[in-house]
């Protein structure tokens, strides 16, 4: 509370009054602060919890999400989102290098917490690979996010003073999920500074850490963190996000085209977002844009235009159902088409109150304009799933519930 209630107070006379050369500044306050609680505050801590984990009076002080010890991590994560800054050529420097150690050199207090009583549900395997895993009420987000770019940067550039560097044990699937869920906090703040991080946090992911990727294949995981790191859920708020981007960054390229505060062209976030989307198996990247266009249907209409591009997403998976026979497919296959179809069919019911039952002309014009390109979009997709239901192809070889499945798909297409 006083580091907190110290440092509005500068931060406040720094602001109103920058004339005078001897005020503190807010980045000196954060290095005192910052050295305070982790060369005094933070191991008079550890002790205390140590010598009361030894009477075994720890039950309510070592519980990590409102614990004593919930709140002394917390406030690590907090001075760590103080401490980094953003430096010009996109790398995130840890300035005064003390909370980023004291966090990895805890692994031993943080084992012994989680080892007292009943085994801590659903903490990682140390202090950093907890707070990257979960998001307890008493961490700072950014500061988590910074931690997350912080462990990303110095796999991909090693220190000079680092020891020889070995493979990590850790699979690409469980790097995905101590590294991407960070990714959304950078790109949805109203910050540039923090926006371009998240960009170029996710940069590193999708094009230069080909040893951390989602899980490719169905897995049934029991951590809660893991499964909202490898949904659809979250692929869709990403996409989502990224998608406001590139409309925010065209609006900026319409009125300065050659503006140098653009960090990043809106075709390169749309070429990233593809990319991004690329990395999923199929079944996630169609639930993924189910999602994103519900969202710019119902509740985003300023992505209106970004829909025929979302909508062109789903035309590769279409096209490669469609080029095998019938008989080939199998029952992912037709999943898949009839959640394609879940997907078309808002967009047809608008297309419907357009036209308003008339033949002739469409009664909301300007809806039908901003529309026009995604009906387009879909038509093509119609096309190519007609093509491959009226096929010569005989599916008496399918089995009983990939028939109903065609039958749906048929009779749908011929509405």
């Amino acid at each position: 509370q006083m580091v907190f209630e110290g440092f509005d107070i500068v931060n406040d006379i720094f602001e109103n009054d920058q004339t005078q050369h001897d005020l503190t500044k807010p980045a000196h306050f954060i290095t005192i602060a910052s050295w305070v609680y982790t060369k005094q505050l933070f191991p008079a801590c550890q002790s205390l919890v140590s010598l009361l984990l030894e009477e075994h009076h720890g039950d309510g002080i070592i519980n990590l999400k409102n614990g004593l010890v919930a709140k002394l991590f917390g406030m690590l994560t907090t001075l760590l989102a103080l401490e980094c800054t953003a430096t010009p050529s996109g790398d995130l420097i840890n300035k005064n290098r003390q909370v980023f150690p004291t966090i990895i050199d805890s692994d031993e207090f943080f084992s012994c917490i989680r080892c007292y009583g009943q085994a801590q549900l659903e903490s990682g395997p140390t202090l950093e690979e907890d707070l990257l895993l979960h998001d307890r009420p008493h961490c700072n987000k950014f500061g988590q996010a910074k931690l997350a770019f912080i462990r990303l940067q110095t796999q991909l550039h090693p220190p000079n003073d680092a020891s020889m560097f070995f493979p990590s044990p850790l699979s690409a699937e469980y790097r995905w999920t101590i590294s991407f869920p960070h990714v959304i906090t950078f790109l949805a703040d109203d910050d540039l500074s923090n926006v371009r991080l998240g960009f170029d946090m996710l940069k590193m992911l999708v094009n230069k850490t080909q040893f951390i990727r989602p899980v490719q294949y169905g897995k049934d995981f029991t951590n809660s963190a893991f499964q909202g790191a490898h949904s659809s859920e979250l692929l869709a708020q990403t996409i989502h996000t990224l998608l406001s981007l590139v409309f925010r960054i065209s609006a900026l390229e319409a009125t300065m085209p050659n503006s140098s505060l653009l960090e990043f062209s809106s075709l390169q976030v749309m070429s990233l977002t593809q990319s991004l989307k690329a990395l999923y198996s199929t079944n996630v990247q169609v639930q993924a844009i189910a999602e994103v266009t519900q969202k710019i249907i119902y509740s985003d209409q300023d992505l209106i235009a970004l829909l025929p591009k979302v909508l062109d997403w789903l035309r590769p998976v279409i096209m490669d159902i469609c080029n095998k026979s019938k008989n080939s497919c199998q029952d992912p296959d037709f999943i898949l088409l009839c959640e394609v179809i879940r997907i078309f069919n808002p967009i047809l019911t608008d297309l419907e109150e357009v036209f308003n039952d008339s033949t002739a002309m469409p009664k909301n014009i300007p809806r039908f304009f901003s529309m026009i390109e995604a009906y387009t979009a879909l038509f093509s997709s119609l096309r190519a799933m007609k093509i491959f239901i009226h096929t010569d192809n005989a599916p008496n070889a399918l089995a009983e519930c990939a028939q109903l499945q065609l039958k749906f798909i048929s009779e749908w297409l011929t509405q």
